[in-house]
């Protein structure tokens, strides 16, 4: 019995989650991580985001990163097929189109989006990551990873 209680331990550990293998994403909705942006219409400056916002704010299914030094947003949208598009542009002007990077000029995207299971003011919490390593026809490159583990 001596020998069964550290296996029962470890195993009660793993099914409770508290010993887990799982990415690092960042807590109260402050986002960790950074992405570079190289463009000629932006210019080259790291992303940083300090805050992320629900798309269903806006009435899309993704999330808004959002920078606040510069005002820069960047755009995670998922179409209803799957397919994931990526928009950086400036807060200030929205309907302007930053530049935008379609699932396709990317090498590398590892896009996460789901639901916690919260939800406020009919707004669902949503855990974002990102792994992106993109480049479009203009030349523009979207490079680094980001995640929050509550993004509203």
């Amino acid at each position: 019995m001596k020998r069964l209680a550290p296996l029962l331990i470890v195993t009660a550990l793993l099914q409770s989650g508290c010993v887990a293998n799982t990415a690092v994403v960042g807590s109260n909705g402050v986002p960790m991580g950074a992405i570079h942006v190289t463009s000629t219409t932006i210019g080259n400056i790291p992303l940083t985001p300090t805050a992320c916002a629900s798309g269903e704010r806006q009435l899309f299914l993704g999330a808004d990163f959002l920078e606040g030094s510069r005002g820069t947003v960047l755009r995670l949208i998922l179409q209803p097929s799957g397919e994931a598009t990526l928009r950086v542009f400036n807060a200030t002007s929205p309907l302007d189109p930053g530049i935008v990077f379609q699932r396709t000029a990317c090498s590398k995207a590892l896009v996460s989006l789901e639901r916690t299971g919260w939800r406020i003011d009919d707004i669902y919490d949503l855990r974002v990551s990102l792994d992106l390593d993109c480049r479009n026809a203009s030349g523009d490159s979207l490079r680094g990873t980001l995640s929050v583990a509550h993004c509203h």
